[in-house]
């Protein structure tokens, strides 16, 4: 009777080829979609015309390494370009690092409309653009990053309404809006956000209204600027906020 050879362990010989090659070929798949960020790196700053600063951005050396790069276990996980002088559009591509938990582009002069793309990217948690030039309307589908949990858009050209979805954002503990273009109606949906901490509204167009009675939600709140923006009152009483030194002008 024909028997199936087995190692000295008994495993059968077959399962143990099985399983080499598709260790083997896990690894393979691996290598490949490293090669491949890489490569989406290298087209994001061909689209942002080679700026000097991004100069360690080569095929010569390990995508991990290069300038703003973090990376765990091979993939990468953090990008922060703070302060690269990078201008233009943020690339299509990067909507590919699916590994993506922390994006800092700010200080530089970037611009276009809210990136949309980085909805594909299901584990950010961390995301700054502050003082860019981004403009137009914050979609209402924002709430497609539902892991964010820090999000700062301060100090660009965001302009309309501020849409209801960001109050369904319930995982932020901060939110920057400060020193834009906002108008209309104040969305009393961020009364939602109970793990809030940090608030800043500032230098926007708000039309006049009371100051939400939903803010004596956020019970986590420590800080809040609501100076020169259309709100007006006082900050309810019943707000546990420990310290609102920060909120330079409440009438």
């Amino acid at each position: 009777m024909f028997r199936i050879p087995s190692t000295s362990l008994g495993i059968p010989f077959h399962v143990l080829l099985l399983s080499l090659f598709l260790l083997l070929l896990g690894n393979s798949q691996a290598r490949s979609l490293k090669e491949k960020e890489q490569e989406i790196l290298l087209k994001m700053k061909q689209e942002w015309r080679n700026p000097p600063s991004l100069s360690s951005w080569n095929s010569s050396t390990s995508h991990c390494s290069w300038t703003g790069i973090s990376c765990v276990q091979g993939f990468i996980t953090h990008i922060s370009l703070f302060n690269m002088s990078i201008t233009g559009a943020i690339p299509l591509p990067i909507a590919n690092l699916r590994n993506l938990t922390y994006i800092d582009f700010s200080y530089n002069y970037m611009t276009g409309e809210f990136p949309a793309v980085l909805y594909s990217c299901s584990k950010l948690q961390y995301l700054d653009l502050s003082h860019n030039r981004f403009a137009g309307v914050i979609p209402d589908d924002i709430q497609s990053l539902s892991g964010l949990m820090f999000l700062n858009l301060g100090f660009n050209n965001f302009s309309g309404q501020i849409p209801v979805g960001i109050g369904r954002l319930v995982a932020l503990q901060a939110l920057y809006l400060d020193s834009n273009k906002f108008n209309g109606t104040f969305p009393v949906e961020i009364g939602n956000l109970y793990n809030l901490e940090e608030l800043y509204l500032s230098h926007n167009e708000f039309e006049p209204s009371r100051i939400p009675s939903e803010f004596t939600q956020l019970k986590k709140l420590v800080l809040l600027d609501i100076s020169n923006t259309g709100l007006i009152g006082e900050i309810p009483h019943s707000m546990d906020c420990p310290d609102i030194s920060h909120n330079q002008s409440v009438i």
